[in-house]
């Protein structure tokens, strides 16, 4: 561990918390594509690890401290709602709110230290960490994890009801709208991944482009345009492609594994309180655990892939099928 490195995710923390945890995420897209650029072009310096995923925009620093810092500032009463990652913090005019930021940044330096020690290429350690910043920030700020499915998502089927309204993205709910986002993000994130994989001067930033694409369309989102919210989804699908070996078809089943954990995450732990604990983030670490630390053990991917993806989509169409007969009988039914 590095101390120096352990100051400036203080310093990234202050900087999330300041300009917003979004408005840090999109930059860390914009900083990634920029790397993945460097990178291909034989650029020596670790633009990706120090800039992009480092201590300056990586989401476990700079947007956890955003995360930390709303749900702190919400606790004192500055702030409206601490799931709030879009206001600029520094606007509050609380130094405190700041100074909090920079405690979650540098424990997210530290926390995604610690995992890669335990879990080396087993699991999205940035991911992982930015769901334990969040779930700390809930627990201590708001004192619960899980929150209060309010009266009228009871009466629509509680929860996990697609017909719920305390939704995480509320045109990415049923089981339709997901299932054709991961195939179609999916699908071009594992092919591009795919293609760069092939490519020795482009090998090593290929997991990245998908995710740096989805986060970097984020910005679409600060002026009130709707946009789907895929970074899960297309980098579990380089993940996926990275885990088989190459393989396309495995990338779409997992970013259709992403899209529905991240849904259901999102139902779990951030839909209902006043923290955010992201889906995404939640969904990437659940993911890429299955893909890079549980499937390679089984043996599964020395399989002809269709025996396995081709099951999966059926069954993602099936589901969506079936949800959206549901869905229409309730509302003939009201």
């Amino acid at each position: 561990m590095d101390l120096l490195v352990l100051f400036l995710s203080f310093c990234g923390g202050i900087l999330g918390a300041a300009i917003g945890g979004l408005a840090s995420f999109i930059l860390c897209g914009v900083a990634g594509l920029i790397g993945i650029a460097l990178s291909s072009a034989g650029v020596q310096f670790d633009w990706l690890g120090i800039v992009s995923f480092g201590p300056v925009f990586g989401p476990h620093i700079a947007f956890a401290g955003g995360v930390g810092a709303a749900a702190f500032a919400k606790k004192i009463k500055v702030l409206e709602t601490g799931k709030d990652t879009v206001t600029a913090l520094i606007s509050i005019k609380k130094i405190s709110v700041l100074l909090v930021g920079g405690v979650f940044g540098a424990f997210g330096y530290v926390c995604a230290f610690v995992i890669g020690k335990i879990l080396p290429g087993r699991i999205d350690g940035v991911a992982l960490t930015v769901m334990i910043s969040a779930i700390i920030a809930k627990l201590v700020f708001t004192g619960e994890l899980f929150g209060k499915v309010g009266e009228e998502d009871k009466k629509l089927g509680g929860r996990f009801s697609p017909l719920a309204k305390s939704a995480w993205v509320d045109y990415m709910t049923t089981a339709a709208q997901k299932t054709i986002l991961a195939v179609a993000f999916g699908g071009l994130s594992a092919y591009i991944t795919h293609l760069m994989l092939l490519n020795e001067q482009t090998a090593a930033a290929a997991v990245f482009f998908g995710f740096c694409i989805s986060a970097t369309s984020l910005i679409f989102l600060q002026f009130g345009t709707a946009v789907p919210v895929t970074h899960h989804i297309t980098l579990c699908a380089a993940y996926g492609v990275v885990a088989s070996g190459g393989n396309i078809l495995w990338g779409i089943a997992a970013a259709i594994i992403a899209a529905f954990l991240g849904d259901f995450l999102a139902r779990l732990f951030c839909c209902y309180g006043d923290v955010h604990i992201d889906p995404p983030a939640m969904s990437i670490a659940a993911t890429s655990l299955i893909l890079l630390g549980i499937l390679p053990n089984t043996g599964i991917f020395n399989l002809q892939p269709a025996i396995i993806v081709l099951p999966v989509i059926a069954i993602a169409l099936v589901y969506s099928f079936l949800e959206y007969n549901w869905i229409n009988k309730k509302s003939l039914q009201s």
